[in-house]
């Protein structure tokens, strides 16, 4: 009996050893299927990987702060200081000078400080100094600033009263009506030889006959309201010039291009008049480009100054006066850059009619 006892002890004993075993293993495949799923690793991977971006990115600030943004922003009064001290100043005695195109008053001598006024044309300013860079230094409200040199003279610049005053007052003057203004110059109708006219600035150095520039300067003001720069890059000319400028042209022909006499003749004249038979020389015409540019070319066409023009220079007197499809008739060139002075009465009917200087004056009876 008892070796039966001990034996069901025995098997009994070994039965839940057993069971024990097969939980345990149970128990490692569900942790084991668990560990081993895709979801549970992705999920670690890129809480460690946000835990680490923004110790990078802090590292990086750190790195921008200390070789970047600060120390340029050290350098840059160091730059300007030693852009400064370029133009030296030198006294001169205070002399009165008048601005010939509204110009900007500037804290420095150079276009990139700051404006802090503006002068009209006519408008008059103390120069105490001139800068190395052709600046001058002026009494601006008792606040010491500067204008650019090439946009002050000392002769008053004629104002809309003087200009008023004069045209009245002068009964022996070239021009007396507004009809006087239609005047035909060209190949074939040179000017007389007793042609005389007063001149006044528009722009810089360039003149134009006195009631010419009287609008011209009225123009470019109005264009410079609007934004738009008109740069003038000739005006008048005296016959004498105009003489020595067609010669020169001929020789560079004959010269450059190996054209006879005759050939570098021809071709000068369809883009330079001869003495006496320029607008130019008469005192009614401007050549007009953009701000940037130093030469006259076809492209000006497609400009923001040209558009201004067509659409405002017969307001102030002015028409185009050489159309691309006018060369025949009118000898010249196409010139969208060359604008001529007819007066404001006629301009608008004038570029209203399509017709060019020639055929106008023809059709209305102003030629013989």
């Amino acid at each position: 009996m008892k070796r039966f006892l001990s034996a069901l002890t025995a098997a009994v004993l070994l039965l839940t050893l057993v069971a024990c075993s097969n939980e345990a293993n149970d128990d490692e495949l569900v942790s084991g299927d668990i560990t081993t799923e895709a979801p549970v690793t992705e999920a670690t991977v890129p809480e460690e990987e946000v835990t680490e971006a923004p110790e990078e990115t802090e590292i990086s600030e750190d790195v921008s702060e200390d070789t970047g943004s600060v120390d340029e922003s050290e350098e840059e009064p160091e730059e300007e200081e030693t852009e400064t001290t370029l133009f030296e100043v030198t006294e001169i005695e205070a002399t009165t000078m008048y601005a010939t195109d509204p110009l900007n008053v500037r804290e420095g001598p150079d276009a990139l400080y700051e404006a802090i006024g503006q002068l009209m044309v006519g408008d008059a300013v103390t120069v105490t100094g001139e800068t190395s860079n052709g600046w001058y230094q002026i009494d601006y409200d008792g606040t010491t600033a500067y204008v650019s040199g090439d946009y002050l003279r000392e002769e008053e610049v004629i104002t809309e009263d003087e200009y008023t005053e004069a045209v009245e007052s002068d009964d022996q003057y070239y021009f007396q009506t507004e009809e006087d203004y239609l005047i035909l110059v060209n190949k074939t109708h040179l000017l007389p030889d007793d042609y005389k006219i007063e001149t006044d600035y528009i722009q810089g150095s360039y003149e134009m006959e006195k009631t010419a520039a009287y609008y011209c300067k009225l123009m470019i003001e109005a264009a410079a309201a609007d934004g738009i720069n008109l740069k003038v890059l000739s005006a008048y000319r005296t016959v004498a010039y105009q003489q020595k400028l067609f010669d020169r042209n001929v020789q560079s022909r004959i010269d450059d291009d190996g054209m006879t006499y005759e050939e570098a003749y021809a071709d000068t004249a369809v883009n330079i008049a001869p003495a006496g038979g320029s607008e130019h020389n008469a005192g009614l015409a401007v050549d007009i480009i953009t701000e940037n540019d130093w030469d006259t070319y076809t492209g000006f066409e497609d400009t923001e100054e040209f558009a201004w023009l067509q659409e405002h220079a017969a307001e102030y007197g002015f028409i185009m006066r050489y159309a691309s499809d006018k060369v025949d008739i009118t000898g010249f060139i196409y010139e969208p850059w060359h604008y001529r002075f007819v007066g404001v009465k006629y301009a608008a009917d004038i570029q209203a009619s399509g017709l060019c200087l020639e055929e106008y004056l023809e059709a209305n009876g102003y030629l013989d």
